[in-house]
Formats: C-alpha cells, structure tokens, sequence
C-alpha cells in the first residue's frame, strides 16, 4: 500500500531547536470516508506508540488501496517526548507553560456554527464537504504563540474533518478500555469488538481534550444543518492497558485489532480475520467512581485492574508506616476496576483507583486526573 510520509514542523520554542510531528498517509487523496489515529499525546504512555508502528508496516505490507484516507501519528508530541527530569521521563504534563497535554484544546464550534449560518443565510447548501471546510477553516484561523498551542492546531487540523477518530492512551496500570463520543454509533461496538475492551464509557467532558475537540464541532454543525444531511462521526479515546504493558507481541495484536477496526468500517477491504467474542460492560462517564486518597502514605492495593468489586468492599488500604495506621478505601459502587495508579505513595486528592459501575455517582468539579 502507498504511503506519503510527512514532517510538520512545530513552532520554534528556543534558539536553535525546532521539533517535528511525522505523519503516516495512507490513500491520501482519495475519496470516501477518513480516519484519524495518534498515540503518544501523553508522552509518557508509550504502548500506543508501539501500537501504530506495527500498524503502520501492517498497512505497508498490504497490496490494496483503502477506500477513503487512513492517517496515522504514532508519536503525536515531541514535546512530552524530549521532557527529563534527574533520569525520569515527564511526558503528561508539559513542563514550560504547565498543564496536562490531553486537556485546554481550542474549541472552534461557535466559530463553525457562526460560518454554517453565514453559508446558510447565502442559501447555499451545507453538505459533509462544505462542513469539513468550515471546520478546516476554523482551525486555520488559530494564532499559536507557543509552541505547545501550535502542536494542538496541528493534531487538530490532521484529524477534524475525519469520519474516525481513535486517540491512543493507557492508564497507569489497567485492562482495555474506551471513552466514546457516541455510544450509539455502530463504530463504538465495532472498537469494543475488535480491541478486546472491556468497558465502554461514553465521554464528552466539560474539559476540551484532543478527541472532544474534534468531536464538538461536528456536533454543533449537526445541530446546525437539517437532520439526516451530515454523516454521525465517531471519536474515541482508547485506553490500552497500562504504560509497562509494552511489547512487540502485544503491540502486534492490537494492530490488527485496528486493523480489523479500519475493515470493519469499510475503508479496507475484508481479510476475513473475524473479531474475538468480547464482553463489554457499557457505561457512562457519570458511573465512572474515582476512588481518591485522603491521607498520605503507602499505598496497598486490595483490587487489580479487571477484578469485580461490590459496593462497600475494599479497594486499597494507605498505610502510615511511622505509626502503623491504616486508611482502607471503599468502593462507592459496584462494578469493574479498570485501573489504578502506578505509584504506591499517596498524597491526599490522588486517584489511585477507577471503578466503571452502572449508577450515577455525585463527583466535584476538580479534575480527577489533572
């Protein structure tokens, strides 16, 4: 299969360095559907990495053209990348302006629902085309002065007027699992199916992450334009295991999840490789229970990642080892622990375990992974 490979240059943030995104095409040009895929936006989450760079030679090796674009990034964030602290990779939050990369993305819905209306009021007709323009224009007119901004235009400017949008991530240490934009999407079982998730949550938080800041546009504009003209897109951000679950074996298993994912939605041919038969616990994020610290100390978990778990039963008890006291955590809920943190020292506010259940839970405003 062809690839066109290119080098986005980012804004310079010192004298003498200027760092690059790379970017994998595959049928570039073509018409029919697109889809999206980057790992890395964490740069400290590296499985995704691993991940498409089996799928990028998987496509390599293949003989027959996609029926639309397939786009791929493997390592979406050379910044996180390049970050050391005494020996130590800190690639989540970015050390310069400060915040985590996956958050603060720029939202251009009412610049696009403005646009829509200008074209509306012209009587013109607004279509799939004329949206994905919009939408691309509206990105063109951000002003990046950083270079951290300018990373965010670039990323969303490879992926906003995508039919798929699949962003790579892990937890700490997890099972496979997904956030969705829309849960009643046909694409959104399809993912469960061919990635072995085992939860899926339906996500669009109040905080604009990379996948919601491509996805809330496209949602302004179906609500802008007459029912029924615009085709549904799909975002998702997938989260694969956890940051040590990282091997060529693993990775190459997960490409060809994405690989029957990209068939399955119809822009390669089938290879008739069907999906395992998995069982995915759906949920919402509202039914998501951050189980948080309220004491500092070490940290002893009672739970992994894919155990069952009541409401009432412990999660992991923080120990004091000066005084020998010890603070147990109790799960608000029933359901699934899908991960928990790395770290075995507590700090009071650390989530150190998330639990999918099946009832709404009363959460605060504060991010629960800032």
């Amino acid at each position: 299969m062809k690839c066109v490979t290119e080098n986005l240059s980012l804004a310079a943030s010192s004298i003498g360095t200027q760092r690059h995104i790379v970017v994998h095409r595959f049928g570039a040009g073509h018409l029919g559907p697109k889809i999206y895929f980057q790992a890395g936006l964490h740069a400290d989450e590296p499985a995704g990495m691993v991940i498409l760079h089996h799928l990028v030679r998987l496509l390599n090796e293949r003989s027959d053209e996609p029926k639309g674009e397939i786009v791929i990034v493997p390592c979406a964030n050379p910044i996180g990348l390049s970050q050391r602290l005494q020996g130590y990779h800190a690639g989540r939050s970015d050390l310069g302006v400060g915040g985590n990369f996956n958050r603060n993305f720029p939202d251009v819905s009412a610049l696009v629902r403005e646009r829509l209306i200008a074209i509306q009021d012209e009587g013109a007709t607004v279509d799939d085309s004329a949206i994905e323009r919009v939408l691309r224009d509206s990105i063109a007119t951000l002003s990046p002065r950083t270079e951290l901004n300018s990373m965010k235009q670039s990323l969303l400017k490879l992926a906003i007027d995508s039919d798929y949008v699949l962003d790579l991530h892990t937890d700490d240490e997890g099972i496979v699992y997904t956030f969705v934009s829309d849960a009643d999407h046909p694409a959104a079982d399809l993912l469960s199916q061919h990635t072995a998730s085992k939860v899926t949550v339906a996500f669009l938080p109040s905080y604009i992450t990379f996948s919601a800041g491509c996805y809330r546009p496209w949602r302004v504009a179906s609500e802008q334009v007459p029912e029924g003209s615009t085709a549904r897109r799909f975002a998702a951000t997938l989260e694969c295991r956890g940051t040590r679950d990282v091997s060529d074996q693993i990775a190459m298993n997960d490409a060809r999840g994405l690989m029957g994912f990209v068939e399955a939605v119809g822009i390669l041919a089938a290879s008739g490789n069907e999906a395992p038969v998995t069982t995915t616990f759906k949920t919402t994020l509202e039914c998501i229970d951050y189980v948080q610290a309220n004491t500092a100390g070490v940290i002893l978990f009672s739970k992994a990642p894919g155990d069952a778990i009541t409401v009432g039963e412990e999660v992991a008890t923080i120990l004091d080892p000066t005084t020998g006291d010890r603070c147990s955590l109790l799960a608000r809920s029933s359901g699934i622990v899908i991960g928990h943190a790395a770290s075995r020292i507590s700090v009071p506010g650390l989530t150190i375990v998330t639990i999918a259940s099946s009832s709404p839970l009363p959460k605060g405003d504060a991010d629960p992974f800032p």
